[in-house]
């Protein structure tokens, strides 16, 4: 793990996050992969513009396998961490609704989908991460135990029907997506 700062951020990162990025790129047979690197940046460049407009910066910024995840100061408000956490999906369907205005329907969808996925209330994701701001701000005492059990929960749920959907398409690669949703929730919990 490689462990820098840029101003006040610490930046940690992992050299499995550039194997997986290079499989991903290797195996890319319907031309996904370049336009979903794209759209993955504007996404976090969304979320730091956002931090911008609120005159701050995250705490740390870290690159792993299980993606980009933004560590922001505990002094930051719910609303604000709100805000930063939301900038990211806005930007996708705003970049979708512009992409397909110009006629990029495959990047315009892949821009909804990474939105679409970025919203939902899992462990790793900006939705799930809003669930636990406002869990935190809700309960503060027993904020850690709901979260888990409402992860678990949603974990199981998605794995679930991650299985369905690779049963009936026929696609085993859905599977490669419940070990990312397990690997997320288990880190998560720690």
């Amino acid at each position: 793990m490689l462990t820098f700062s840029v101003l006040k951020t610490g930046i940690e990162i992992s050299p499995l996050f550039f194997a997986v990025l290079t499989l991903f790129l290797l195996t890319d047979r319907m031309g996904i992969a370049f336009p979903a690197i794209l759209i993955s940046i504007a996404h976090e460049a969304g979320h730091f513009l956002a931090l911008i407009c609120l005159k701050t910066a995250p705490k740390k910024v870290k690159i792993s396998l299980t993606g980009i995840q933004m560590e922001l100061y505990s002094n930051m408000s719910t609303e604000g961490k709100i805000s930063v956490l939301s900038a990211g999906f806005a930007v996708n369907f705003c970049l979708a609704v512009l992409l397909f205005a110009f006629g990029e329907k495959l990047s315009a969808t892949v821009s909804l989908l990474i939105g679409i996925f970025t919203m939902l209330p899992l462990a790793s994701t900006d939705g799930g991460s809003i669930i636990k701001e406002l869990i935190e701000a809700r309960f503060t005492e027993r904020a850690k135990t709901i979260e888990n059990k409402f992860f678990i929960s949603t974990c199981a749920a998605f794995s679930f029907l991650l299985v369905v959907a690779a049963t009936a398409t026929k696609n085993p690669y859905l599977l490669i997506a419940i070990f990312y949703l397990v690997a997320c929730t288990v880190k998560a919990e720690r």
